[in-house]
């Protein structure tokens, strides 16, 4: 154990002890990191958590100092700096979060940052580094530790070749993998799946509300809350089709337009109290939504999201909003979208560099559910169909069956493309796949646009023979929000792959 480094544990710590504070600190860290994106810096900070960042970030605070004498704004301010600039260290020399003991002003000590215990460094205070920052006022006091940290990584590597440091995980901060899917889980979501239309009708008095718009969320408030007066109420009906079905239908509103994934956490006797896993914990043995593989992504059980919105029978008032859950969550990027195809061997390092130096602009700012098939084709592993006016349907069929056949590797070569008239079927398109003749029959109500069932049904012809490649192409649903693009989109993938994007971007892939 380092001097003064400690490390947070389960077991209850005295209040004022450094155990405690640490314990208290990372648990106030997702909060820091939300109010500074969300509040604090509202535009033109790209929370990318990179080096560069920390450029903007110090210029942001010079500023804020310069404009807001309010001593408890600039304290907030300076609070939550202190987590992203951890964070961003943290990143680039390793190491774990720690609680340096000497009294600051009136404060029993600081959060610190422990750097990899191989560069055999002290640790660095973000505050003591903040400071610094507000008294020099050159603008460069992070660009200067950055280098100092950097230049020690580099030292060790030059000693030890292929040393990387280490980052020790910052609960509910840093990405990690989902939950294995308890079967527990895999029964509900298939029976709620399937219950569907008839939830629907019944709760929305017709289907054609169930698209799962951000905006269906103030319908399906107002249906719960005309059902039940209050909670006591709701408690009474939560095993029953309704309310399960309610918070499928949240659930999956949240997963399809944020990119969560559903999570299960069952009964563990061995859990401590309050835990999830224990009996105490609203997360035990309820389906839950959450963003594991998101860095400071959101997570909400929405059986308990739908009961908060009724009143308890003795204060009369529930809270307000569904949609202020959903705007806790956080949007795929470029960066995200990109790392999980790194993750599942989809696309190489090299690819996801190119991609995300070519969209640097915006290649962590978040993505609209309609944009993430977009994002799949800019990292070469989709294709799309126009929805808008064509100049050429003939040349356009070719160059989607042309794009198809270039992602299977060679497998299957499509040539001959012809779009012609027929006696018997009307219009029907002819291609060549590997030599081999295929005729699909078209309806175009103009010469414009693109007959996209027709290329839905065709596409399957590009799929590899399956003995030798088990990749296909999918087609890509997802939610249209208003003044979106009408494109289809088609991913190649295997199935293990396509389960996993569907899974955690939000999509269905059929």
């Amino acid at each position: 154990m380092r001097p003064y480094s400690f490390r947070m544990g389960t077991e209850t710590q005295p209040e004022n002890s450094p155990q405690h504070l640490l314990q208290k600190w990372m648990g106030d860290l997702p909060y820091q990191l939300l109010l500074l994106e969300k509040v604090l810096l509202l535009e033109g900070f790209s929370f990318d958590y990179t080096p560069k960042s920390l450029d903007t970030l110090e210029a942001r605070l010079l500023e804020h100092y310069d404009s807001v004498q309010d001593t408890k704004k600039r304290t907030e301010f300076v609070e939550s700096a202190m987590a992203y600039l951890g964070e961003v260290l943290l990143g680039i020399a390793g190491g774990a979060w720690g609680w340096n003991t000497r009294p600051v002003d009136d404060l029993p000590g600081q959060p610190v940052v422990w750097p990899d215990a191989e560069l055999e460094l002290s640790p660095v205070a973000p505050m003591l580094l903040i400071s610094y920052a507000l008294r020099i006022r050159t603008g460069t006091a992070f660009a200067k530790e950055i280098e100092r940290l950097r230049q020690a990584v580099a030292e060790r590597q030059h000693s030890v070749p292929g040393w990387e440091p280490v980052k020790e995980h910052t609960p509910r901060v840093d990405p990690r993998a989902p939950l294995p899917e308890d079967p527990a889980l895999t029964a509900w979501l298939a029976e709620r799946t399937e219950a569907l239309p008839a939830w629907a009708e019944n709760a929305f008095d017709g289907a054609w509300r169930w698209n799962f718009h951000p905006d269906t969320l103030d319908w399906l408030e107002a249906v719960v809350r005309q059902r039940f007066a209050t909670v006591e109420e709701f408690d009474a009906s939560r095993d029953e089709p309704f309310v399960q079905g309610a918070c499928w239908y949240m659930g999956e509103v949240i997963r399809r337009n944020k990119g969560a994934v559903w999570q299960y956490i069952p009964f563990d006797s061995d859990a401590d109290p309050g835990v999830p896993g224990s009996r105490e914990s609203v997360w035990t043995e309820v389906p839950f939504v959450d963003q594991p593989d998101k860095r400071v992504g959101g997570a909400a059980v929405p059986l308990e999201s739908l009961r908060e919105l009724l009143p308890k029978e003795d204060d009369g008032k529930g809270k307000d909003g569904l949609s202020d859950v959903l705007f806790c969550f956080r949007s795929s990027s470029y960066a995200h979208v990109g790392a999980l195809l790194q993750r599942l061997a989809m696309v190489s390092r090299e690819k996801v560099d190119s991609v995300l130096a070519k969209y640097a602009e915006f290649a962590y700012q978040e993505l609209p559910p309609h944009e993430v098939p977009d994002a799949l084709e800019a990292f070469g592993v989709a294709i799309s169909a126009h929805g808008d006016d064509v100049d050429d349907l003939e040349e356009s069929y070719a160059g989607i069956l042309k794009e198809a056949a270039a992602l299977t590797d060679g497998a299957v070569t499509i040539t001959d493309v012809r779009l012609r008239e027929d006696e018997v079927n009307g219009e029907v398109l002819e291609f060549a796949r590997n030599g081999v003749l295929v005729t699909q029959q078209t309806e175009h109500t103009s010469d414009d646009y693109l007959d996209h069932l027709a290329i839905v049904e065709f596409i399957d012809h590009v799929d590899p023979d399956p003995g030798h490649d088990t990749r296909r192409f999918y087609v890509v649903q997802f939610v249209r929000l208003r003044d979106a693009n009408y494109e289809t989109y088609f991913v190649f993938a295997t199935p293990e792959q396509a389960a996993v994007l569907e899974k955690e971007l939000g999509l269905e892939l059929r």
